[in-house]
């Protein structure tokens, strides 16, 4: 079995004044946390793999309805 060598001496990094300061604004992190973690909506007629697809399946929904 291994051993693992745990560091227990070290303290944890203080973040430096100029990296407080970069995070204090909050509206620019706001800012940024959306543009990441929200994606663009896309209407489903712009997208056009979708809007295919859409198509096809009310194409063969039509063909089953007018057979029965």
């Amino acid at each position: 079995m291994r051993k693992f060598k745990v560091n227990t001496d070290t303290k944890p990094k203080e973040p430096t004044k100029e990296q407080m300061a970069r995070y204090k604004d909050f509206a620019t992190i706001s800012h940024q946390y959306d543009r990441i973690a929200k994606r663009p909506k896309k209407p489903l007629y712009r997208d056009p793999k979708l809007f295919l697809l859409l198509l096809i399946l009310g194409l063969v929904m039509l063909l089953i309805f007018l057979e029965g």
